[in-house]
């Protein structure tokens, strides 16, 4: 690539934001407001579309993204988990956009894959990173679904579940919040909940050690 044909790319790339949200209880303005922070005019949103089992291919507003994105361009997303929440799917789309020279930006953490990069230790690197954030994407949501299913069993057999459980289990938000070294403001957008919300689960988790 010529130094003319880089600095064209450059003047020519856009910064695109995409955000979703599993359920209509969820709630898509945090995502949006940082979309209008970031100074992102071409934002898209899934809303209630899961993570898990629907694919980003199958999803209305992530097939714009992609119609959208070109070589050069940045793509934000609050945590890759808003990709996918599927360990290959979220590595095939991963590495389609690193091919398209895209740089995706993780806004929870600051960090960022850059599709630009020819270095072969970089794009190792940068590669091992996503393999990782995608097990820990799928393993999250797999261990939250057996965490709730257990708790509703335990609710049947203590004769006190009526009803829906919490989406999102107390253990869930503490767990993640530890291994990611998260605020308390950053695991409620993370989860989309409240920061009251967080302090109880942590507290609830603390008291059952």
């Amino acid at each position: 690539m010529t130094l003319q044909h880089f600095e064209l790319i450059q003047t020519m790339s856009h910064s695109i934001y995409y955000g979703r949200v599993s359920t209509s209880e969820q709630n898509i303005r945090q995502q949006q407001e940082e979309a209008r922070t970031l100074g992102c005019n071409n934002a898209y949103f899934d809303e209630g579309v899961s993570g898990y089992h629907v694919s980003p291919s199958e999803r209305r507003e992530w097939q714009k993204v992609m119609a959208a994105l070109r070589a050069g361009d940045t793509l934000y997303v609050r945590w890759l988990d808003r990709i996918s929440r599927r360990y290959d799917e979220l590595h095939a789309t991963m590495q389609e956009l690193m091919k398209r020279g895209v740089t995706v930006h993780c806004t929870m953490n600051g960090m960022y894959f850059d599709g630009a990069s020819d270095n072969p230790i970089a794009k190792a690197t940068r590669d091992a990173i996503l393999a990782f954030m995608a097990a820990q994407g799928e393993m999250d949501y797999l261990n939250r679904k057996e965490m709730q299913r257990r708790g509703i069993e335990l609710a049947k057999q203590e004769k006190r579940y009526n009803g829906r459980p919490k989406i999102i289990s107390d253990s869930a938000v503490a767990s993640w919040r530890v291994e990611s070294g998260a605020s308390i403001k950053a695991t409620a957008e993370h989860f989309a909940i409240s920061e009251s919300s967080v302090k109880r689960a942590m507290s609830s988790v603390k008291k059952s050690v």
